[in-house]
């Protein structure tokens, strides 16, 4: 079963409308000049509150994790 034309545009404004709405609740305007940038992607952005880990060197939930299950597997064996 092949897809339609208008279902892929349907597909396509959705994902766009998605995006646009996270870009107004998130800094209050848009990111992007026209609607083709939404559609292709990556709608986020590099500042510090997005990516605290990166800058501020917090490690996540599932890095702690990961790191402590690693510990208890090197115990184990030794």
């Amino acid at each position: 079963m092949e897809r339609t034309r208008a279902y892929r545009r349907e597909v396509r404004n959705k994902a766009i409308a998605r995006k646009k709405r996270v870009s107004h609740a998130f800094c209050g305007g848009e990111w992007f000049k026209t609607d083709g940038m939404y559609s292709k992607g990556h709608i986020g952005c590099g500042c510090r509150l997005c990516k605290y880990t990166k800058h501020y060197d917090i490690p996540l939930f599932y890095e702690v994790r990961d790191r402590e299950y690693v510990r208890l597997c090197l115990k184990e064996q030794d």
